[in-house]
């Protein structure tokens, strides 16, 4: 029996070079993709961030106590400034 299909061995090296620039433009680009994802959150991080500073500041401006969570812990802060200070006796 006779394989119905002839393989064009005439232009395996073509064939492969074709294959290997395929392969290659798709692991560059995903490569490139990669980076832009962690790129994107890195940002989207850092904006977080800034964010949560930017509300503890304006929390405390108030200068009343506020409750800060993290998980199962809960403190309340308060600016250091809205308290009275203490003067010194003297002597």
């Amino acid at each position: 029996m006779k394989f119905p299909c002839r393989l064009p061995t005439d232009n395996i090296g073509q064939i492969l070079l074709a294959a290997w620039i395929i392969f290659s433009v798709i692991f560059v680009g995903n490569s490139i993709w990669q980076n832009f994802q962690v790129s994107q959150v890195n940002q989207a991080a850092q904006a977080g961030y800034q964010q949560a500073v930017v509300d503890l500041l304006q929390q405390a401006s108030s200068c009343q106590p506020f409750p800060v969570n993290v998980g199962d812990t809960s403190i309340q802060l308060q600016a250091l400034n809205c308290t009275p200070q203490e003067v010194p006796a003297a002597e």
